[in-house]
C-alpha cells in the first residue's frame, strides 16, 4: 500500500513539473502549431522576453525571428501565445505584443485576458 502511494505521489510531482516547464526560445518550435494553437509558445514566451532578444530589432528582423504576426499595425505586432476554451467558449487569451517606433522594437510584453463567464 505504501509503495503504491509513494509511486502515485512521485508520478504526480513529475507530471506537474513537466506541465509547467519553461523552455528556451527556439525559432523553429515557435511556429509549431496549426495556426490557431501553438504547442511551444506558452513555455517559451517568458524566455523570449527575459532574454531581451527582441530589443532594438528592426521590423524585418522580428519577422525573420518570429515569422508573421497574427495582427500588426504601424506601431505593434501581435502574436498569439495561448488560448483556452470552456464548453466551446473562449475563456483565456495570452498574446505577445511587440511595440515599434520607426520600425524598431521599443518593448515587448505579454498580455493576458481572462474572459468572465456569463
Amino acid at each position: 500500500m505504501f509503495n503504491k502511494t509513494l509511486i502515485f505521489i512521485c508520478l504526480s510531482a513529475v507530471c506537474l513539473t513537466a506541465c509547467s516547464r519553461k523552455l528556451k526560445f527556439d525559432r523553429d518550435k515557435w511556429d509549431d502549431g496549426d495556426g490557431l494553437t501553438f504547442a511551444y509558445r506558452p513555455a517559451m514566451v517568458e524566455d523570449l522576453i527575459a532574454s531581451k532578444q527582441l530589443n532594438n530589432l528592426k521590423y524585418q528582423q522580428v519577422i525573420h525571428l518570429l515569422h508573421r504576426p497574427q495582427l500588426s499595425s504601424r506601431d505593434s505586432m501581435v502574436y498569439d501565445v495561448d488560448r483556452q476554451y470552456s464548453k466551446g467558449t473562449l475563456t483565456y487569451t495570452e498574446t505577445l505584443v511587440v511595440f515599434l517606433k520607426d520600425s524598431v522594437v521599443t518593448k515587448a510584453e505579454v498580455h493576458e485576458i481572462r474572459l468572465k463567464k456569463k
